[in-house]
């Protein structure tokens, strides 16, 4: 005899003994468990609870709680949960006087996202020049549950200015308690103006356009928090917490960039030719670089709903150059500064946020110093629910 069946007679040799003018639900609520046999109070209450603790009747009502260790999982499904709040517990916990969490597991934006590339290049220590890519203005709607993202945006330069789309901007970022990781794909071809051009204007800044850069960069950053305890830069940049009172922590951590740019400057403008003083060809900058990063981020609570954040972490290591590059195979002293800051306001589950970056990297020899970078400027606004 299975359990069901047996749940089927023990239900039916119940109701033989329950007075007669009760109706289904009276009955059930008239009968103790502790008046029945064991066997008939285990059966009874089992079912009773299943629906309390079935991991997918919980999902569909919203009501899962990962955390909850009475929730019934298939085994597989269990050792995943089991997994995530051990890892929850060792890199995601805080001291709750300084930080505390959403209570929301969705979010949706919209995204005002707006940044440059440049470049500062001095050849042979005689014909310096720097250049900045057109503003390039993107808007987009994302939906975000935990750490998982997906969303779409426009290239609003193409859209409204009728600009052709040059660029790609792609990345990805992975925020805890105790370390942060994030990636980055750029690309831009073209686009780009003079700003000075050795000693045409004196060094003036000026404006030319120039469509000889192509500009490839491929990075990862990882960060560790000393004082991940009071601090959460997941409350100033991913809304994922809230900051209660002001603190900061010191970081360690590393920066790996694949950069690929060429400038061919036969291409320049030609009231620019006469102050060139190098060979007018293709220099290329193709290399790997690989850098140890410190510095400091510092979240600022101006008052309950107003969160104030600036962060910079700079980095040395050293670079080693492609054989296509104009370097060609040397392995070269690098740095990299990365800065951002924010400023966000919540609103009990509504938020704005601003945020501005920098990315840059440098790399030194006999012959060449090149500097180039990308600024970013970013408005957010989204409700979490």
């Amino acid at each position: 005899m299975n359990k069901i069946q047996l749940t089927a007679i023990t239900t039916l040799i119940i109701s033989l003994f329950l007075p007669a003018g009760l109706s289904a639900g009276e009955r059930s609520d008239s009968v103790s468990t502790s008046a029945m046999p064991p066997l008939v109070a285990e059966v009874m209450e089992q079912d009773n609870e299943e629906p309390e603790h079935n991991w997918w009747k919980l999902l569909k009502q919203g009501k899962l709680n990962l955390a909850d260790t009475t929730v019934e999982y298939p085994k597989f499904m269990g050792f995943c949960v089991k997994v995530y709040n051990w890892a929850d517990k060792t890199f995601n916990s805080y001291d709750t006087t300084y930080v505390v969490g959403t209570g929301r597991r969705w979010k949706a934006r919209v995204v005002s996202d707006n940044w440059v590339d440049s470049y500062y290049l001095n050849i042979e220590k005689k014909m310096p020049i720097r250049m900045m890519s057109d503003i390039y203005c993107n808007a987009g709607a994302y939906v975000q549950y935990m750490a998982v993202s997906v969303g779409y945006s426009l290239d609003m330069s193409n859209v409204i200015g009728n600009k052709p789309s040059n660029h790609k901007k792609l990345e990805f970022n992975f925020n805890c308690a105790r370390f942060n990781i994030e990636g980055h794909y750029w690309e831009n071809t073209g686009g780009s103006f003079i700003r000075t051009f050795g000693k045409y204007d004196n060094g003036h800044l000026i404006k030319r356009e120039f469509p000889g850069v192509t500009q490839k960069t491929i990075g990862v950053n990882g960060y560790f928090f000393f004082n991940n305890r009071k601090f959460a830069m997941g409350a100033a940049y991913n809304f994922s917490k809230f900051q209660k009172k002001s603190a900061g922590s010191a970081i360690i951590g590393f920066n790996y960039n694949n950069l690929d740019i060429s400038m061919d400057l036969s291409r320049i403008p030609q009231e620019l030719k006469p102050y060139l003083t190098i060979d007018p060809k293709i220099y290329r900058f193709h290399y790997n670089s690989y850098c140890l990063m410190s510095g400091y981020s510092f979240n600022w609570v101006i008052n309950p709903h107003l969160l104030f954040n600036i962060s910079a972490f700079p980095g040395i290591g050293f670079t080693h150059a492609y054989e296509d590059s104009v370097e060609k195979d040397s392995k070269l002293f690098a740095m990299t500064l990365k800065g951002q800051s924010s400023i966000t306001y919540n609103l009990g589950d509504f938020f704005v946020c601003a945020v501005a970056k920098l990315d840059g990297n440098w790399y030194n020899s006999g012959n060449y110093s090149f500097f180039s970078s990308v600024e970013n400027a970013q408005i957010s606004v989204g409700v979490r629910f």
